[in-house]
């Protein structure tokens, strides 16, 4: 009896048909994440360490894409990694350990069957399972329940320990407070560092500050009384009041200050309910999202502080709260605030006064016009100069101009531009041909710019000082100065890397003039659009209009086209 035996495979492929895919290397992207950015952190290092060893075992050539903390998947650039394996830039995904993925299980399988099957291999270095098994799937799913288990239950103890703060009459946060300081023999605090305490002050109670805090109770009761905004605004910094971390007050840090309510005694709690938003996502399945948006004194829960007011008495307390929440909440209907632009010419006006921003208000209820779309009559919308209102730092004392007299005469300068004749075309053309050489010159910063973040993720992957300690090939000491020299010379890239980024912005952008049919058609959508559309089609054509004094006469605007060179700059403090 004879035995089978398996054929030679037939190749029925022919060999000049190979896929690109099988002649070259295999392209290996490392997914680095991390749960704080630290001057003296080793994490990445780590991570990218342990990769680079699975790599070079595995023959991959690697790329680097350095993640953010976040529990979130698009708080992570994982859309972006979607995108290039949409693009088929890379072959291999490499973490350090399956938790690095994702804390959330669903969205984190979700993830890792989307990559699959674009043909991408997710590989964990310490935790190297292969996904493409019965097995193996089943052990990266454990461990990513795993990972969504410990962030659960960190962020209940998170909010044990608000609860534990608000039951205890501790605002949320320990950060200082405009009018209160914590005792004399704290270090003070400085923008951007820890904030320390001593053994005095480690209950968290702040003190009202003797200088400060008169201040703060004398913002409050000018409030209740009806004051506007803008005299106290402008009295604080007649007066050279600074905010808590020493910037001059604008109307929007006075209400910051006065909403928490904290110096009057209360110390407010976001409403849980409104700390996330259900988002729909295209294919149908719904996500939890967080709301970053500003939020008005109606969203918050206030409760009674452990720390004393800016005001002895209780009761004056309770009337001027409730006089300012009245007066506060009877300013608008939805929202107190929005840093949206509303209307078609909103963050193109500039003060040509001090070079400021202009901001928007509403003539007098009791005169307004009709609304529009929804929206403000543009009779009745003015545009003012921020920094007059805001500080009266303006050397012309603010310009006014409303939003109807601003479209007059942007639609005039826009009537102009397409009926330009030949000659003057040709001159517009010269300056568009000096614009595109100094574009050139943005390419050259945009080289250097890659130069230096090349040579930053080279330091950045020769960092290997966190193995070698733990495999005790170097000392501790040898180790610290070693980290030194490094982030010496990390520090003198990111400062060139700064100053790179700081010239590429003042290089303006060139873009063609559109043509005469271009114009016209402009013209007439410009006409018919509403605001939302029209702010689109003007943000596409102008780089800057700045504001003049006087009343509506034809030289109260000057427009500046994305065609033409920039305005000259105005000094701080210099008119025009």
């Amino acid at each position: 009896m004879s035995t089978a035996v398996a054929s030679t495979p037939l190749r029925l492929r022919p060999v000049d048909d190979v896929p690109e895919s099988f002649r070259r290397r295999k392209r290996g992207l490392i997914y680095v994440r991390v749960s704080m950015s630290r001057a003296d952190m080793i994490s990445p290092e780590l991570q990218v360490g342990h990769a680079e060893s699975l790599a070079k075992a595995e023959d991959i050539d690697i790329i680097f894409d350095l993640g953010e903390s976040g529990r979130e998947f698009e708080e992570r650039k994982i859309e972006e990694i979607k995108q290039m394996a949409r693009d088929k830039r890379f072959d291999v995904l490499i973490l350090w350990i399956w938790s690095r993925f994702g804390r959330n299980l669903r969205e984190s399988l979700q993830l890792l069957d989307a990559l699959m099957d674009y043909g991408i291999e997710v590989r964990a270095a310490k935790e190297d399972f292969d996904g493409k098994t019965t097995i193996g799937r089943f052990a990266i799913a454990q461990m990513l329940n795993i990972a969504e288990l410990e962030s659960n239950q960190k962020a209940v103890a998170w909010r044990d320990t608000f609860e534990r703060r608000r039951n205890k009459g501790l605002p949320h946060s320990n950060r200082g407070r405009f009018g209160y300081y914590r005792c004399e023999s704290c270090p003070k605090w400085e923008f951007g560092k820890k904030l320390e305490t001593c053994p005095k002050c480690r209950a968290g109670i702040l003190n009202v500050d003797p200088v400060t805090g008169p201040v703060l109770a004398q913002m409050y009761r000018d409030y209740a009384a009806g004051i506007s905004v803008r005299k106290i605004v402008v009295g604080l910094n007649r007066s050279g009041i600074r905010t808590f971390v020493g910037k001059p007050f604008t109307s929007g840090d006075l209400h910051s200050v006065l909403d928490s309510g904290f110096g009057l005694g209360f110390v407010r709690y976001l409403i849980p309910e409104l700390s996330h938003k259900v988002v729909t996502r295209a294919d149908g399945s719904t996500k939890r999202k967080r709301v970053k948006q500003q939020r008005d004194i109606t969203a918050f829960l206030y409760y009674g502080g452990a720390h004393a007011a800016v005001i002895d008495d209780v009761v004056e307390c309770e009337r001027l709260w409730d006089a300012y929440t009245r007066r506060r909440m009877s300013q608008s209907g939805a929202h107190f605030s929005t840093n949206k632009a509303r209307y078609s010419l909103s963050a193109h006006l500039k003060c040509s006064g001090c070079g400021g921003r202009m901001q928007t208000a509403l003539r007098n209820k009791k005169y307004r016009r009709p609304l529009v779309g929804g929206l403000p009559n543009p009779l009745d919308v003015t545009f003012r100069c921020a920094n007059h209102i805001d500080s009266k730092s303006c050397p012309y004392n603010g310009v006014y101009i409303s939003l109807a007299v601003a479209e007059k005469r942007f639609l005039e300068w826009l009537d102009h531009e397409a009926q330009m004749d030949e000659a003057t075309s040709e001159k517009v053309s010269a300056r568009m041909a000096k614009l595109k050489s100094q574009s050139s010159e943005n390419d050259e910063l945009r080289e250097k710019i890659e130069a230096v973040e090349a040579r930053l993720s080279g330091v950045r992957t020769r960092d290997k000082l966190t193995d070698a300690v733990l495999n005790e090939l170097i000392s501790e000491e040898s180790a610290r100065r070693n980290r030194a020299e490094i982030e010496a010379h990390k520090r003198s890239l990111l400062r060139e890397h700064t100053d790179l980024q700081g010239k590429i912005k003042k290089v303006p952008k060139a873009v063609t003039r559109p043509d005469r049919d271009r114009l016209l058609t402009a013209r007439r959508i410009y006409g018919e659009a509403d605001q939302a559309d029209r702010r689109e089609l003007v943000s596409r054509l102008i780089r800057e209009i700045r504001v003049y004094k006087g009343k509506d006469m034809p030289n109260k605007i000057e427009v500046y086209p994305l065609w033409v060179a920039p305005p000259p700059e105005i000094a701080s403090g210099v008119a025009a």
